[in-house]
C-alpha cells in the first residue's frame, strides 16, 4: 500500500502493536498518522485508542479511498488518520499547546499576551495553584481537569517567553523535567530499591542533593524559597532539619513545646511579634508530627469558620438586626446553633 500517495505527502506510521505500546502516547496531529497491520482481534483496543486521542470525529481514509468518521469505522486493517487544523478540533495534542500559545505572543496576536514577562505573571503561577488546590479539596472532578491545565499552561507560558527572550526553548523545559524525573528516581530507573514510601523519598532527596551540589545542611536550607508563605517554609525548613536528628523524642514533647511558647506568649509584655513567631512555629512542628500541613489545616479551619458566620449574618438579618448591633451573646448561640444543625461532628 503506498502511504505517501494516500496520504499526500508526510505522515506519521505505526504498526497496530507499536501505536497500542504506553510509551506511544504523543503524535504529530499536522500530519497524517498511519496504524497498519490492524488484526482483527485488537481493532477494537487500535480504534478506541485512536477515539481517545484523535476524538471519534476524527476524519479516517481507509484502504479503498473512502472517507469516514472514526466511530463509524468497521474493522479494516489500516487507519489513516487525517490531520484538522487545530482551531476545529475537540482533541488536542501538545504541539497544538505549544502552537496555540506561539501564536497568541505572535506580534499580531493577543496583546494581553505579548505583553507578559516573567515577573507580571508570576502571581498567576500561585493562584492557579492555589485554585487547583481547592479543587481537590472540593472532590470537583471537573474543576481538577480545568484546574490541572490552567497550572500546567503557567509552566508553558514562561516557556514561551523564554523562548522568544532566546533563553530556552519547550522542549528545553520538557527535557530538563524528563531528566531530573529519571535521575532522581534511582529506586525506579537505577540501582536501588525503595520498599516504603518513606525510603522512596530518602533516595529522592539524596539525588537531589547530589545533582544541585547540596554538601551541607545549610545548602539545603539555602534552597528553600523566601517566596513560600511562612507556614510553608516553616514546614520544608522544619523537614530539613529533622534528618540531622535534632527532633523532638516524642509528639508528647512538641506538645509540651506548643505550651510552653503560649506561656511566653502570654506572659509577654514586649517583643510580642518575636514571642508570637516562637508560638506558631512550635504549632507547625507538633503538627509535621502528626503528617498535618499546616497550610492545608488553617485553610480548611478558615473556611469553616466563614460558613459559620456567614450563618450569624443570615440570622441577624432574618431578626432585621445589624450584626453591629447583635450582642456577643447573640451571635455566639447562633454560632453555637449552626454547629448543632449543620456539622454532624459536632452532635
Amino acid at each position: 500500500m503506498n502511504f505517501t500517495e494516500m496520504t499526500g505527502g508526510s505522515y506519521a506510521a505505526f504498526s497496530a502493536s507499536q501505536f497500542l505500546e504506553r510509551k506511544i502516547n504523543s503524535f504529530e496531529y499536522n500530519i497524517p498518522v498511519v496504524v497498519y497491520e490492524i488484526d482483527e482481534g485488537i481493532f477494537s483496543k487500535v480504534k478506541n485508542k485512536a477515539e481517545d486521542y484523535f476524538g471519534s470525529d476524527a476524519k479516517i481514509i481507509t484502504a479503498d479511498g473512502d472517507t469516514q468518521k472514526l466511530k463509524e469505522v468497521p474493522f479494516v486493517d489500516t487507519l489513516i488518520i487525517q490531520p484538522v487544523p487545530y482551531i476545529e478540533r475537540k482533541r488536542f495534542g501538545f504541539g497544538d499547546l505549544v502552537e496555540i500559545i506561539r501564536r497568541l505572543r505572535d506580534p499580531d496576536g493577543c496583546p494581553w499576551d505579548r505583553a507578559q514577562t516573567y515577573d507580571s505573571i508570576r502571581a498567576c503561577a500561585i493562584e492557579e495553584a492555589y485554585e487547583l488546590v481547592e479543587a481537590v479539596e472540593l472532590k470537583d472532578k471537573d474543576k481538577i481537569l480545568e484546574e490541572s491545565g490552567d497550572v500546567m499552561l503557567q509552566g508553558l507560558f514562561h516557556a514561551s517567553i523564554a523562548e522568544d527572550n532566546g533563553d530556552f526553548n519547550f522542549n528545553d523545559m520538557i527535557s530538563a523535567l524528563a531528566y531530573k524525573l529519571v535521575s532522581r528516581h534511582t529506586h525506579i530507573f537505577g540501582a536501588h530499591k525503595a520498599a516504603n514510601e518513606e525510603q522512596a523519598l530518602n533516595f529522592w532527596e539524596k539525588a537531589k542533593a547530589k545533582e544541585k551540589g547540596q554538601k551541607s545542611v545549610g545548602d539545603k536550607l539555602d534552597s528553600v524559597p523566601k517566596t513560600f508563605s511562612a507556614l510553608m517554609r516553616a514546614l520544608k525548613v522544619q523537614k530539613i532539619i529533622k534528618k540531622t536528628g535534632f527532633e523532638f523524642p516524642s509528639v508528647d514533647n512538641a506538645l509540651d513545646k506548643v505550651r510552653e511558647e503560649t506561656a511566653e506568649f502570654a506572659e509577654a509584655t514586649d517583643n510580642l511579634e518575636e514571642e508570637a513567631g516562637d508560638l506558631l512555629f512550635s504549632v507547625v512542628n507538633l503538627l509535621r508530627m502528626h503528617r498535618i500541613d499546616p497550610e492545608i489545616a488553617l485553610n480548611a479551619t478558615i473556611d469553616k469558620f466563614i460558613r459559620r458566620f456567614l450563618y450569624v449574618d443570615q440570622k441577624a438579618r432574618e431578626a432585621g438586626v445589624a450584626l453591629e448591633e447583635c450582642s456577643l451573646e447573640t451571635m455566639e448561640d447562633w454560632y453555637q446553633e449552626y454547629k448543632r444543625l449543620y456539622e454532624h461532628s459536632c452532635r
